[in-house]
């Protein structure tokens, strides 16, 4: 690995960053026209998207970020990140409507596999999370390239600081063996929030860790698992893909992706691909903090 893990670029690496909800929970603050995440609400002058921006562009290069967001926030994104419209390749991608995570991660890989080709490797990240340790974060980053090159999906593991209740976890297994990924394990699977008994019984084991929802995956490997678990849905965002930088696209856009189930990456992707082994977990030991209410300012 480079000397600095936190600034040296990693090649051939885009971040996809999902910039959707309301965050009701931070309400007023936080509220559907102005979602938290683009809200400064750590006082450093930077609204957590741009932070977020800010800490993978080192790692992605410039010009290999993209941000997904609704149609309505797509102007206040791009007044926060006029990087993302410099060069005419546009990088902020408008959803007409809201259909969860799956689609809209699926919609950048699909985006970034028809620019770049099927080897592209994509990294997404959420918008309204505040992480510190660049170097730690810069290495996660690096080892879930590593295990996403070998083929996994890959997950960030946060390690669990107390028996939470209000995350899922993720649960790490026997080592994955990939030379540039000694810390990533195979992953067991994955549980939705626990009731307290159950979290402090998986803290107890060392083998469980929070999930964070970031994973680090080969466009075309994300692609093909959903082709298998959600053939239309990926049908879907590949047509969209065809078209997203011709002036076919609204109509495209209208037509399509009204039709797209609505659901969760970690449902349509992460649960059954690990269940068959193909999803890898790698330990972050960086801070973190998803920001979900008044108690985490």
């Amino acid at each position: 690995m480079p000397a600095d893990l936190a600034t040296t670029p990693v090649p051939g690496f885009h971040a996809v960053v999902p910039a959707g909800g309301a965050g009701t929970r931070l309400w007023p603050l936080s509220r559907a026209g102005h979602p938290k995440f683009l809200l400064d609400l750590t006082g450093t002058g930077r609204t957590l998207l741009q932070a977020t921006v800010d800490r993978l562009t080192p790692l992605t290069g410039a010009g290999n970020v993209l941000v997904v967001t609704g149609a309505r926030h797509a102007a206040a994104v791009g007044g926060q990140l006029p990087e993302l419209l410099a060069d005419g390749t546009e990088r902020v991608l408008a959803e007409p409507s809201p259909r969860d995570s799956m689609a809209a991660i699926g919609l950048a890989a699909a985006v970034l596999e028809h620019r770049h080709g099927p080897d592209v490797v994509l990294g997404s990240f959420a918008a309204d999370h505040v992480i510190t340790g660049a170097e730690e974060f810069g290495r996660a980053v690096r080892e879930g390239v590593a295990a996403a090159r070998a083929g996994y999906v890959a997950t960030i593991g946060i390690a669990a600081t107390e028996p939470s209740t209000a995350f899922g976890y993720v649960h790490a297994g026997a080592p994955l063996g990939v030379p540039d990924a000694p810390s990533a394990r195979h992953v067991v699977g994955f549980t939705e929030k626990p009731d307290a008994q159950t979290a402090a019984e998986y803290l107890a084991t060392g083998e469980y860790r929070w999930n964070a929802g970031m994973f680090i995956v080969k466009a075309q490997v994300l692609l093909d698992h959903l082709a298998t678990q959600l053939p239309a849905l990926a049908d879907g965002v590949r047509e969209l893909a065809r078209v997203w930088d011709t002036p076919e696209r609204d109509a495209a856009l209208a037509r399509v992706w009204p039709g797209l189930t609505k659901i969760a990456i970690d449902h349509a992707i992460a649960e059954p691909v690990a269940a068959a082994g193909g999803v890898a977990v790698v330990p972050g030991e960086f801070g973190w903090d998803d920001i979900g209410d008044f108690a985490s300012l």
